[in-house]
């Protein structure tokens, strides 16, 4: 029962929880409930894709079909839109900013 410790909560209670689709081992700390795989992949989206899906967000195509188009996940997709989310004023906080100038 002694495996690799929790990355969240630095538990030494760890046991192996079965395996990922890529094969590689699983662990679940019975500290904190974090289920985790030593040393995952890392994908990074280039910045290249970044702004094509920026430029494709603009011209009103599905968020599945910009997913397939461009080949980024999902759920990178969603983290992305809600990144975006807080860096673009809405149209209600815009007219909030535009009527204090006033």
């Amino acid at each position: 029962m002694n495996g690799p410790d929790c990355p969240a909560c630095g538990g030494v209670y760890t046991v192996k929880n079965g395996h990922a689709h890529t094969g590689r081992q699983r662990y679940l700390c019975r500290v904190c409930g974090h289920q985790f795989t030593l040393h995952p992949p890392q994908h990074r989206i280039s910045a290249e894709t970044e702004a094509l899906v920026d430029r494709l967000l603009s011209e009103r195509i599905s968020h599945r079909g910009i997913c397939r188009v461009t080949g980024v996940s999902r759920s990178w997709f969603r983290l992305h839109l809600m990144k975006l989310g807080k860096t673009v004023q809405h149209g209600f906080e815009q007219d909030e900013a535009q009527a204090k100038k006033v």
